[in-house]
């Protein structure tokens, strides 16, 4: 409503001031055409007069009505230093109050760091709660458990005390029967000392029969203790049934190879093995144990010395089988001389040979009873030779692994050579070994 009083207004004093405007313009027109004179002025000027008489009643009729209209306008216009005063008066309090809101907001920020710490606080009262509740719930437990035990023990004690009496009764009994016993290792001990007396004469026979067994051995021993009679690689983690089928052809094939040797038979089971059932269920239980897809290398090695036509007892060894040397792998190398002799070159190339079988044995291959994991044979040793003599300066002779080599492998057929002809500048300090 007052908006549209407003326009009201303005509309009212624009219209009057056009409505002024006009009548000032005519006036002015006429008395120009009149050529009338104010205060002896020229017309022109009296014109100009009329004009700025003119704008000032519209000035003044529009301030009058505002002033008339609006008392706030009213009050503005004529009481402006207070209205200033009230200004400054309301600023100074704004900022009074925007430095007390400050404060309240420093205040109320301390409050709720203050109010977070105390959370935490709370959190871990509660957690340690929780912790103590828990700690309580498990003694519970605990004092649950010893009061069952405790009537248990009850229960038992109160059974033994009805079987003291009894147990009383045996005792008696076993104290008669002590005596007995004392009276026996009287007798017994008369009886050690007839036999100490004749220890002397039996320990010489023992000797001659232990020198007559060495004999015996020595001229016609078929396996020495701990040769390995059998040995052969089998897949661990299979299925139970699968796993006892894999052992049976092992223990098969095991005794045909042990068949082969002048050794005791069963006529009716055909078996020259003699195994302890315990240790076959013991492998398989090892086998079987194993990760699904693992390895494992089961060899059978003599228990005692055996001769000829005489049972073989044997034991079970069981390693983890893994892959030693990957296929292309460098196992060693080493730099020789071409100008030297061929024994210095043999020489130098059996050191690499035995470097190559100590690394190989230190990373897991199993050597034989020599302490060897395999070996070059002749020709292929000297023809190694003459390459190495035919060459000029200093040589590198590399060896790799053909193919990929397992624990069990031998090194014989599985080794690649490669010589390089060495410039002055790549040859080293005359010996480099690479199995990493």
């Amino acid at each position: 409503m007052e908006i549209i009083n407003a326009f009201v207004i303005i509309g009212a004093v624009v219209i009057l001031s056009g409505l002024i405007a006009y009548i000032g313009d005519r006036i002015g027109m006429k008395m120009g055409k009149k050529r009338v004179s104010l205060f002896g002025l020229r017309p022109r000027y009296s014109s100009i007069i009329i004009t700025i008489v003119t704008g000032i009643l519209i000035a003044v009729l529009s301030v009058t009505i505002l002033l008339a209209v609006y008392s706030e306008l009213r009050q503005a216009l004529f009481n402006i230093n207070d209205v200033l005063t009230r200004l400054e008066y309301l600023n100074e309090e704004l900022e009074n109050r925007d430095q007390e809101l400050a404060e309240r907001d420093q205040e109320l920020e301390a409050r709720d760091q203050e109010l977070s710490s105390l959370q935490q606080e709370i959190e871990a009262r509660e957690e340690e709660i929780a912790e103590k509740e828990a700690e309580i719930e498990a003694r519970e437990e605990e004092i649950a458990k010893r009061d069952q035990e405790i009537a248990e023990v009850e229960s038992e004690l109160e059974e033994l005390t009805q079987n003291r009496d009894q147990l009383q009764g045996r005792v008696d009994d076993l104290s008669a029967q002590r005596e007995e016993l004392e009276s026996q290792v009287s007798e017994l001990e008369n009886q050690i000392a007839e036999l100490e007396a004749d220890y002397d004469e039996l320990r010489e026979v023992a000797n001659q029969l232990q020198a007559g067994v060495i004999y015996y051995m020595g001229e016609d021993m078929v396996y020495q203790k701990g040769d390995i009679v059998y040995s052969d690689t089998l897949e661990g983690g299979r299925s139970e049934q699968e796993t006892i089928s894999a052992l049976n052809r092992y223990l098969q094939a095991a005794n045909q190879v042990a068949r082969e040797k002048e050794i005791e038979v069963n006529e009716e089971t055909g078996m020259a093995l003699r195994l302890q059932t315990e240790d076959i269920l013991n492998a398989a239980r090892i086998i079987y144990n194993m990760e699904p897809g693992s390895r494992v290398i089961v060899s059978l090695v003599a228990r005692v010395n055996v001769p000829k036509n005489d049972w073989l007892y044997a034991n079970f060894q069981l390693y983890e089988d893994f892959k030693v040397f990957e296929q292309g792998q460098l196992i060693s190398s080493r730099e020789i001389s071409a100008e030297q002799s061929s024994e210095e070159i043999e020489t130098e190339l059996e050191a690499l040979l035995q470097d190559i079988n100590e690394k190989a044995i230190n990373q897991g291959l199993l050597p034989d009873n020599s302490g060897q994991v395999g070996s070059i044979n002749f020709s292929q040793f000297y023809d190694l030779v003459n390459k190495v003599r035919s060459a000029s300066g200093r040589v590198k002779v590399s060896i790799y692994a053909d193919t990929d080599i397992w624990r069990e492998d031998r090194l014989s057929d599985n080794l690649k050579f490669e010589l390089e002809e060495l410039t002055a500048q790549e040859s080293g300090s005359g010996e480099e070994d690479n199995n990493e």
